[in-house]
This record gives structure tokens, sequence and C-alpha cells, in this order.
């Protein structure tokens, strides 16, 4: 109820002395070719998380043009359900391949971190002396490094492969299971590949949210697509319902951030949010 209430007094406060017939020439003034390009952009980075999934997957057969019906999936189930109610899409797609959910949830984690960290390199944009960037927007971009340092840790200190259960039980055998998956990242490849993966997923979601700038004009800095895609990333983590209410948000917290006014934030998030929702949910 307080996440409804949430959104109603963040609606009020962004909609307040907005002018409707600026907010509709900015939108409807859009250029297409940079829209494709957006649209795109989406559509590769579907596959690019995808290839992700198909390096840590180094001991199973699992086809990497499945992984990207599957990553489609997910995401068309993300875009009309609560926040990370689509991996449980993930999850039923791997264990008809024999995937157990303790493995396939452990690889979430392990994915989502270094999709996490793919960002962190864009963050010095944000850091960066002159930048413009409000202090909030900096605070957050060093907690969010804070919170990752933390979380790669523990995913080191764990990672490891165990020969073999010590004792029998569900329990025992959840975290052997846990351990073996997390020990295919330790391999420098697998590693690297992980890696790579995450950071060109990162560039082509920012591509996406520089093409849509583009389509409508808007003068966004990169520290300004930066923090979009900052903000967005860190509302993927709250429980909004549906997930995608959260990335709306923020795309109007941090596209107004001193630099656009009511009508252009709003354009652009009214733009940049179904941009990402709707080639995903289609081919989904």
């Amino acid at each position: 109820m307080l996440l409804f209430v949430a959104v109603a007094v963040s609606l009020v406060i962004t909609l307040r002395g907005l002018d409707p017939g600026h907010l509709w020439a900015v939108v409807t003034d859009a250029d297409p070719r940079w829209l494709t390009l957006a649209v795109l952009a989406n559509v590769a980075s579907q596959v690019t998380r995808a290839l992700g999934w198909n390096a840590m997957f180094t001991g199973s057969r699992i086809r990497l043009g499945l992984l990207v019906r599957i990553e489609f999936a997910v995401q068309a189930a993300a875009a009309v359900s609560p926040e990370g109610v689509g991996e449980f899409v993930r999850v039923g797609y791997l264990l008809r391949e024999g995937v157990a959910r303790t493995v396939t949830v452990t690889l979430m984690l392990v994915r989502k971190c270094f999709s996490s960290l793919g960002l962190v390199p864009f963050l010095v944009v944000i850091w960066w002396p002159g930048s413009g960037m409000p202090g909030w927007a900096v605070a957050v971009a060093w907690a969010y490094l804070a919170v990752l340092t933390v979380e790669s840790l523990l995913i080191v200190r764990v990672a490891r492969t165990p020969s073999a259960p010590a004792r029998e039980g569900r329990l025992r055998q959840i975290v052997f299971d846990a351990r073996t998956s997390l020990g295919t990242v330790r391999r420098p490849r697998v590693f690297a590949e992980v890696g790579a993966a995450g950071l060109v997923t990162r560039a082509v979601d920012l591509v996406a949210a520089a093409a849509v700038a583009k389509a409508l004009g808007l003068g966004l800095s990169a520290a300004v697509l930066v923090l979009v895609q900052l903000s967005v990333e860190v509302s993927n983590i709250m429980p909004t319902l549906p997930g995608q209410v959260g990335a709306f948000e923020a795309a109007v917290l941090a596209a107004t951030a001193g630099v656009l006014g009511q009508a252009e934030g709003l354009a652009f998030a009214l733009v940049f949010t179904p941009n990402k929702c709707l080639p995903r949910s289609r081919w989904g």
C-alpha cells in the first residue's frame, strides 16, 4: 500500500504545473530513426546477457539460442509482474534442462553481481569534478560501489568447489550445489567472459538511453545518462509492483536532476521505459 502511495505522491509532484502541450510536442517530435536504434540496442542487450549465462554453463549442454529465448521470456514476465518474479521463469526453463534450482539461483546472484559491476567503470563520469551531478547522486554511486565490493568479496570467499558433500542431508546438498556452481566462475576464462558480458551489456544499455535522448532532441550529458542507468539499477532491487514502475520513477528523477524541465524529463521517461519493455515483451 505504501508503494502505491509513494507512486501517487511522486506523480503529483512531477505533474504539478506541467504544460501538457509542451509534453505532447516533445514526445510527438521524436525522431523514429533514433528510436529504432534504441529498440535494436535493447534487443542486443538481451543477447549479451544470455552470453554471460552461456559462459557460466561451461559444463552443461545448453544452447545459446535457448538462453536467449529464456532471457526474453524472463524480461517479458518482469515487465508485467512484481520485481524478481520473472526469474522464476528462468528457474523453470533451466530445471527442464537438468539444472538444479540451487545452481540456477546461485548463478543468478553471480550474474547479477557481474552485471552490476559492469556499470561501475561508467560511474567515473558522475564522480568526475565538474560533472554537475547533485550530491545525492554522487553519494548513491559511492554506496552502490561499496555494496558491490562487499558482495564480490563474499562471492570470492565462498566460490570453491568441494569434491563431495561432507555428510548426507538436504541442507548440506544445497550448500554443496551452490559452492560447486560458484567454482566455475573462478576459472580465468569464465571470469573474463562473464565480466566482459556485463560490461558490454551496460554499454549497450547506455547506447539505448542516449538514442532515446537524441530522438527527443534532449542534450543529456554522459553523466546524466549514467545516472539514469544507476537509478534504474537501484530501483530494480526495490519491491515495486510491477518492477518497471520503479524504472519509470527513476528515469524521471535522473533526467530532471537539475538538467531538464518537467515536460522534457517526463517525456524522456515516457519513451525510455516502454522502449526498454516492449521489445523484450514482444519477443518474450
